[in-house]
């Protein structure tokens, strides 16, 4: 159990409305190069299906690859030295937007967790990866791996307090409990949800939110898997997939002929990605692929393999582009199907704002023009107060809520005079998103989907 601290006006101003200080590494600086490139946005066709010339994938360029990428304008951040740097691995089926605030990198092979800003959060001693819990929260696994139980605990101990208090969470012990939600296509030809916790799920129908959320549309085709239904109980099964994936809509007709092995989700997003062939391709939302099945896995590493560092997912778009990977090389996809960033790169991760690119032993940051990462805030209703300060660090810190018990009210502004839209039990989890410098005590933050005021005082460092 993590030590907990109550959080007061001053140290919320303090510390988390101004964020913890970023650790540089060096101040090399990059010169950068705006000049076109063939097969961007800009220029890039109609996607095609696949087997087309124009959905194949972009030639790789002769030029040297320790040069920067056209396209991509240096943003002046620190150059890193790591080896490596991946997307962490995350249920995707519960999250419609990764945890990009954070990376795990590599340094001499041992792993450590950094901010997409380039500051470090666990320095690299882990022998694998890093991951965010599938219950989230920022519990980060697989940093005390290969050490006795005293020394794990010793470590965690250590880094708690430090984790705590700049929002980043905590040194998570291996557990049981995580959640599981997918699409299964049953043997009357009718699509359901499958979704429960560790042991037997139960089955329902999915409504015109589930498929506004995983497919972008109230009809939108969904990955779907076959397979054997064994009745635990009235209610509750166990479902063996075969592993047979196919993106179909509600009423169970197919988007496309192809079957895949593994298929993501489109959630708000134009593309997914879909493995077939020991490949991924890239699909739009009509379940035409409009690029080759040529792409490689880029983060997730596959546990059930004695082979080392072999990963089984691939990126999906955030904010309009995914990093890629086919020949060892990295680039960046757009939404339309076209390698902006060619795959001619060592490595490349992307944030949905900025990118962490690999040239040489160095990793240089970059950025779009005129592309920024999503204002959480823009989801706000209008009869929700908005604040006039927020924390400066991009990613936004978790609390969890102490009441002895009792509920906590959560209002449309802060203050009692504001109306209660709901009430949140003891120990929920919030993220914290901002104040009022006229409201001194009240904190706004989100709650699953939510947004609401609470009263301060009852937050603390979540766990």
């Amino acid at each position: 159990m993590c030590d907990r601290e109550k959080i007061f006006v001053s140290r919320f101003v303090d510390a988390f409305l101004t964020g913890c200080a970023a650790g540089a590494v060096s101040s090399a600086t990059v010169p950068s190069t705006a000049a076109p490139l063939p097969g961007t946005a800009e220029t890039a066709g109609t996607p095609q299906p696949a087997g087309t010339a124009e959905a194949a994938a972009t030639p790789a360029p002769t030029a040297d690859a320790v040069q920067p990428p056209q396209g991509l304008v240096e943003t002046g951040a620190a150059v890193l030295d790591y080896d490596e740097i991946r997307l962490l691995r995350y249920s995707r089926e519960l999250q419609s937007y990764p945890e990009v605030e954070y990376y795990t990198m590599c340094k001499d092979g041992k792993w450590g967790l950094m901010r997409s800003d380039g500051s470090e959060v666990l320095p690299c001693r882990a022998p694998e990866p890093l991951f965010e819990c599938g219950l989230g929260n920022r519990h980060w696994h697989d940093y005390t791996n290969g050490l006795s139980w005293e020394a794990a605990d010793a470590l965690r101990k250590e880094y708690a307090r430090q984790l705590q208090a700049c929002g980043d969470g905590v040194i998570c012990d291996g557990h049981d409990g995580d959640g599981y939600l997918e699409f299964v296509y049953l043997q009357e030809h009718t699509v359901s949800i499958y979704s429960g916790s560790l042991g037997p799920g139960e089955f329902s129908a999915p409504t015109e939110d589930d498929l506004l959320r995983y497919s972008g549309s109230a009809n939108g085709p969904v990955p779907t898997c076959g397979g054997t239904i064994h009745r635990e109980s009235d209610d509750w099964y166990y479902f063996v997939s075969d592993g047979q994936y196919a993106y179909r809509y509600k009423d169970g007709t197919a988007a496309n002929d192809s079957i895949y092995t593994a298929a993501d989700f489109f959630f708000d997003a134009p593309l997914a990605p879909a493995q077939r062939d020991g490949k991924w391709v890239y699909l739009d939302t009509a379940g035409r692929e409009v690029t080759e099945p040529c792409y490689d896995s880029v983060y997730a590493p596959d546990y059930y393999t004695e082979e080392p560092l072999v990963y089984r997912r691939a990126a999906p778009l955030l904010n309009g582009y995914a990093p890629v990977s086919r020949d060892g090389k990295f680039g960046l996809l757009d939404s339309t199907g076209a390698e902006f960033v060619p795959c001619a790169y060592d490595g490349l991760v992307w944030d949905g704002g900025t990118a962490w690119v690999r040239l040489g032993d160095d990793w240089h940051e970059y950025s779009i023009p005129g592309v920024t990462k999503p204002d959480p805030l823009d989801d706000l209703p209008e009869s929700i107060v908005a604040p006039d300060t927020r924390p400066t660090r991009t990613d936004i810190v978790f609390f969890s809520v102490d009441t002895a018990g009792e509920r906590l009210n959560v209002r449309t502004g802060p203050g009692l005079e504001y109306d209660i839209l709901d009430k949140l039990s003891d120990s929920a989890q919030v993220r914290l998103y901002g104040a009022l410098s006229t409201a001194p005590g009240w904190a706004l933050v989100k709650y699953g989907r939510k947004f609401g005021w609470v009263s301060q005082d009852f937050l603390v460092l979540g766990c």
